[in-house]
């Protein structure tokens, strides 16, 4: 039993889950990075960054590494999906469900403005679900028109110039949303939303506390303590 006064922790990430979010962390921010610098080549702070990866050549080394470590991860994630029970429950939890939408402007307004009732979301929020669903999309997008802008030469001879240009377009406004849309919204609803501030531990450690836990994620936390009962 805790100490009165003391922070009672609860698990949220295995070691796992923990080294790949790390993984991605780094290489989408390669690849944000660099695809970013390019896009605006003609900004001051695109030069820095470009000048600071080596020159163009170093931005498309960079750039491609970045993209390599991505389908590495995209494939050990379905590896994970087949062997792990852990991941297939974690995944059979992030299927969106049509009260989703219901409960997220619920719970959104509670933690806005009070009112209502708590939500009892389980493992995963609907944002968390809509954010995992989205960077799955964002990464099929992103893998296929890169695959199409990766030897510009070679797909000319595949597909017609005007396709060739669609892949830039949708391959640049797509890095610029991840960014937007993901990353700094994740950071905010993660770290700052829900009493988190100033940052949820569970990323580097595996664990969050059991305030916020049990506020986040209430319809897990009761069935965690009848099972503990059980």
């Amino acid at each position: 039993m805790a100490d009165k006064g003391s922070v009672v922790m609860v698990e949220r990430m295995s070691l796992w889950q923990r080294v790949a979010h790390g993984v991605l962390i780094v290489c989408v921010l390669m690849m944000v990075v660099s695809g970013l610098s390019l896009a605006y080549h003609d900004q001051p702070w695109a030069h820095a960054l470009i000048g600071a990866m080596g020159g163009l050549q170093g931005r498309d080394a960079v750039h491609r590494a970045g993209a390599i470590i991505l389908l590495v991860m995209v494939v050990a994630h379905i590896l994970t999906l087949v062997f792990s029970a852990r991941c297939q429950r974690d995944m059979r939890e992030s299927v969106p469900r049509c009260k989703d939408f219901s409960e997220g402007w619920a719970g959104f307004v509670y933690r806005t403005t009070g009112k209502g009732e708590a939500p009892r979301f389980g493992h995963f929020t609907p944002m968390q679900k809509f954010q995992y669903w989205g960077i799955l999309l964002g990464c099929a997008i992103m893998g296929l028109s890169g695959a199409v802008l990766w030897s510009p030469r070679a797909s000319m001879e595949l597909f017609p110039k005007n396709f060739l240009d669609l892949m830039r377009v949708v391959h640049s406004s797509e890095a610029q949303l991840i960014f937007l849309l993901f990353i700094l919204w994740h950071l905010y609803d993660t770290h700052i939303a829900g009493g988190n501030f100033p940052m949820n531990p569970s990323w580097l450690t595996g664990k969050m506390r059991e305030d916020a836990f049990k506020a986040q994620h209430l319809a897990e936390w009761e069935a965690r303590q009848k099972g503990e009962k059980g």
